[in-house]
């Protein structure tokens, strides 16, 4: 559509400095070199456009596939792979669990986060092969007897025992785009780095988050919390199944 248009343009202008005569011959060649000027400037700048959209729609992929993780969300995981996706961990994942197969390893653990640090990509037009740095902190032991009957939820550290992990890997991922979504076909975790360190039991007080949707991060609208509000939240860290108050405000 864009070449069609400068093409007009070009034939407009073509026409309107033939009946002008042959005095404005060379005005008309300076406009038509600043048009083919304009024409290559408008190609690269749609080229950086798609690179920066490629980058950003890989990076929102893997920022929703940590945050599934994280949080736990059966709907969530899945969604950033193509069905037929090869998942490794050292053994291999079906898709469809996913979800099952992180959740059941991170119940273990008081809490866990996973950090992705930055990307780097090697686009090959529908295919892109992309490795993300990671930072992941985990296996700080959750005190089971505090659990009550359910799903398992975000508790108090089991102090005393195993150390925590804080560690470094890299994701190596390919990617395919298709109907214009980008998503993994192939998911690698390496392990690069493990640091050992002593738990510390915060929750009694600092703990918010949930493995489940009454999570604050999808309250709509998010509200600020009172001192009760976030006492109240710490506490469900007990309770798997009881839902703050604030859920639902």
């Amino acid at each position: 559509m864009r070449r069609a248009i400068l093409s007009a343009v070009i034939v407009v202008s073509a026409a309107a400095a033939c009946s002008r005569g042959s005095n404005d011959a060379g005005k008309t060649a300076a406009d038509l070199a600043a048009l083919r000027a304009l024409d290559t400037k408008l190609a690269k700048l749609e080229t950086d456009v798609a690179s920066m959209a490629t980058y950003q729609a890989i990076w929102d992929n893997e920022l929703n596939y940590t945050r599934g993780l994280d949080r736990h969300d059966p709907a969530l995981m899945p969604k950033s792979f193509w069905p037929e996706a090869s998942i490794s961990y050292g053994s291999p994942v079906q898709v469809a669990n996913i979800a099952s197969y992180a959740n059941d390893g991170h119940s273990n653990s008081a809490a866990h986060q996973h950090h992705v640090t930055g990307l780097t990509l090697d686009v090959d037009g529908n295919t892109a092969h992309e490795e993300g740095y990671i930072l992941y902190s985990s296996d700080m032991p959750r005190n089971k007897a505090l659990d009550t009957p359910g799903e398992p939820t975000p508790g108090r550290a089991l102090l005393g025992g195993k150390l925590t992990s804080l560690g470094t890997g890299r994701y190596e991922n390919r990617y395919e785009r298709r109907d214009g979504q980008w998503r993994m076909v192939v998911h690698e975790y390496t392990h690069d780095i493990t640091m050992r360190l002593q738990p510390v039991d915060l929750c009694a007080t600092a703990c918010l988050g949930r493995w489940d949707r009454s999570d604050i991060s999808y309250l709509r609208p998010l509200n600020p919390l009172s001192a009760e509000d976030r006492t109240a939240r710490a506490e469900q860290s007990r309770k798997p199944h009881a839902t703050p108050a604030a859920a639902a405000r």
